[in-house]
């Protein structure tokens, strides 16, 4: 395993679940993907999931931050998102 590798393990993530066959779900949760800048690093895990409703979580370390759990796809939602999750990655 290289450094790259293990430095990766220990990147915060940005857990997105969106109900299966969702497609509406899906693409907000790319769309959040693809407008995260922030100069903190931090990994992806989108799926679908048939155990979990659709949430938007921040995992750093042990802690999970539960940062969206009703889906509202507007642009003031997903402002509010990524706001919440600047200020939880600009605290470590």
């Amino acid at each position: 395993m290289g450094c790259a590798e293990a430095n990766d393990k220990n990147l915060p993530i940005l857990l997105c679940f969106f109900e299966p066959n969702n497609e509406t779900q899906k693409q907000y949760c790319l769309k959040l993907k693809d407008n995260f800048h922030h100069h903190q690093s931090i990994r992806y895990e989108i799926k679908g999931s048939t155990d979990n409703p659709f949430a938007v979580k921040l995992k750093i370390k042990n802690n999970t931050y539960d940062i969206q759990t009703e889906f509202n796809d507007s642009e003031e939602e997903m402002n509010r998102v990524l706001n919440e999750m600047y200020k939880k990655l600009d605290e470590i």
